[in-house]
C-alpha cells in the first residue's frame, strides 16, 4: 500500500471513534473478577520436604495474633480504592495448615473479606485441611456451614514407612479418620494430594497407595512430584547421601502407572498433574489463574498477580507486623511484567492446563503465536508433543507429565534456570 501525503485528515486519537458501539457498553463499569489466596502459615511441625513459609506455634496466641495482624491488613486493603473495583470469584485458605485455626477465626476472616471482594455467583470456596486431630466435626460443620465447597487434603503417601521418612506430620489411620469426620461433616468435593518421588518410595508401596486411592474415590486426585528445595530439612540429608531419592526414570514409571490406574478408574486429567472424575469438580481456582486470571494474596509471603504486577508480601512475621501495624500493605517485593512475559506466561499456564486457544492468544496480544513463536510451536507440532485441534493447541496425551518442561522450551535463555531451586535428581 502506497504512502498517501494529501494532508487531508487531522488525526485526533487512535483508534478512530468510529468503532465505538452499543454492546461494549454494558461491561464498562463491571467490576473485575479475581482469585483470593488467604495463607495461614501454621502447622504442628514441618515436613521434611516444606518449603513453604511456615510457622510452628508454641501456643494459641501466636495464632490468635496472627489472625489479628491478617484482619488489620483485610482493614487496609479495604480503605484503598483500587481494591473495591473486584469482585471475588474463588478463595482459597493454604498453609500450613489452616484448621489449626479456630472455627470462630476462619468465620472471622472470611466475612472480613468478603466485605472487601463481594462474590461472584459462580464462586468457589477451598480450605486446606490437614489429616489430624485439629480437624474436628464441629469445626468442619462449621466451614461447610460458612460455605466452603472444597476441601484439600495433603495425603502423600499411604505407607506408614514413607511418611515417617520424610517427616510427615499425619499417620495413615490418622488420614483415614480425618477423611471420614470430613464425608460426614457434608463434603461432597474433597481433593486429595499424592506425592511421587518421595524417599522410602518403591514400586510395591507406590502401587498400594494407588490403589487405595481409587478405593476410596475423592473427587480430585493431585499429583505432585516431590522436588527437594534448598531451604528444606530434606535438602541437608540429601547432600549427605543423594541415594535416598529414586531416580528420574523410576519417578516418570510412578507417574505413568498412576495415570494408567487413575483413567481405567474413572478419573480424567484436567491439568498436567490433577485428576478428576467428573468434570464438576475441577478446581477453579487454579484453573482461574493458570488461564491468566488475576489473585490477591493476603497474609504472610503470600503472592499476588494483578494489573501486569506480580507481587509477594513480606516473609518474615515482624516485617509484616511493622507494615501493618502502620497501615500499610505488607509488600516489600514487586515487579511489573512486559508484553513478553505476559505472553510467555499465557502460553505456560495454558501448557500446563494442557491446552490454550489460538484465538483467545490473539485477541489479547493482537498477534498469532505462530508469528511470535513458529519456531517452537513448528517442532512440538512435527515431533508430535503439540496437535492443533481446530482453534486449540493441544499437548498430546503421552506428554501431558512434561507439560511443565514443554512451557520451559518458551522461556528466554536467561531464565531457564533461574527458575529451578532444588537438586536434581539422577537417571
Amino acid at each position: 500500500m502506497d504512502l498517501l501525503m494529501k494532508r487531508e485528515d487531522f488525526t485526533t486519537s487512535y483508534p478512530p471513534f468510529n468503532v465505538l458501539n452499543i454492546k461494549d457498553t454494558s461491561a464498562l463499569w463491571e467490576k473485575k473478577r479475581v482469585n483470593v489466596y488467604v495463607h495461614l502459615p501454621f502447622c504442628p511441625t514441618r515436613c521434611d520436604f516444606c518449603y513453604y513459609r511456615v510457622e510452628e506455634p508454641k501456643g494459641r496466641d501466636e495464632i490468635s495474633d496472627y489472625v489479628e495482624l491478617l484482619l488489620k491488613e483485610i482493614e487496609i486493603m479495604s480503605q484503598r480504592p483500587e481494591f473495591n473495583t473486584y469482585t471475588m470469584e474463588s478463595m482459597y485458605f493454604g498453609g500450613g495448615t489452616p484448621t489449626m485455626l479456630s472455627a470462630d477465626q476462619i468465620v472471622t476472616i472470611t466475612e472480613a473479606i468478603k466485605k472487601v471482594f463481594p462474590v461472584t455467583d459462580d464462586f468457589e470456596f477451598c480450605v486446606e485441611v490437614r489429616p489430624g486431630g485439629e480437624a474436628t466435626t464441629p469445626k468442619l460443620e462449621s466451614m461447610k456451614k460458612l460455605g466452603v465447597h472444597r476441601v484439600s487434603m495433603g495425603v502423600q503417601s499411604l505407607d506408614e514407612k514413607v511418611l515417617e521418612l520424610n517427616g510427615r506430620n499425619h499417620s495413615k489411620p490418622l488420614f483415614y479418620s480425618t477423611y471420614e469426620r470430613v464425608r460426614k461433616a457434608g463434603f461432597d468435593w474433597v481433593s486429595c494430594d499424592i506425592m511421587s518421588g518421595m524417599v522410602g518410595a518403591t514400586d510395591e508401596n507406590w502401587i498400594n497407595t494407588i490403589n487405595e486411592m481409587v478405593q476410596l474415590k475423592p473427587e480430585n486426585i493431585a499429583l505432585y512430584k516431590m522436588e527437594v528445595y534448598y531451604n528444606t530439612k530434606l535438602f541437608r540429608k540429601v547432600r549427605k547421601d543423594p541415594d535416598l531419592l529414586i531416580s528420574n526414570a523410576k519417578e516418570v514409571q510412578h507417574f505413568e502407572y498412576a495415570r494408567e490406574t487413575f483413567g481405567r478408574n474413572g478419573y480424567s486429567m484436567w491439568d498436567c498433574f490433577s485428576f478428576t472424575n467428573n468434570d464438576r469438580y475441577i478446581h477453579r481456582h487454579r484453573l482461574n489463574v493458570q488461564s491468566g486470571g488475576e489473585m490477591i494474596g493476603i497474609g504472610l509471603s503470600s503472592h499476588s498477580y494483578v494489573n501486569g504486577y506480580i507481587y509477594q508480601n513480606a516473609s518474615q512475621l515482624n516485617e509484616y507486623r511493622d507494615f501493618v501495624n502502620n497501615n500499610k500493605l505488607p509488600i516489600n517485593r514487586a515487579y511489573k511484567m512486559s508484553q513478553q512475559d505476559e505472553i510467555i506466561r499465557f502460553i505456560t499456564m495454558g501448557l500446563k492446563n494442557l491446552s490454550f486457544s489460538a484465538s483467545d492468544f490473539l485477541n489479547r496480544f493482537g498477534f498469532e503465536v505462530q508469528d511470535l513463536y513458529g519456531k517452537q510451536m513448528s517442532y512440538l507440532m512435527e515431533k508430535g508433543i503439540v496437535i492443533k485441534n481446530g482453534d486449540n493447541f493441544i499437548v498430546t496425551s503421552s506428554y501431558y507429565g512434561y507439560a511443565d518442561d514443554i512451557g520451559r522450551y518458551f522461556y528466554p535463555e536467561n531464565k531457564k534456570e533461574s527458575m529451578l531451586a532444588h537438586i536434581s535428581r539422577g537417571g
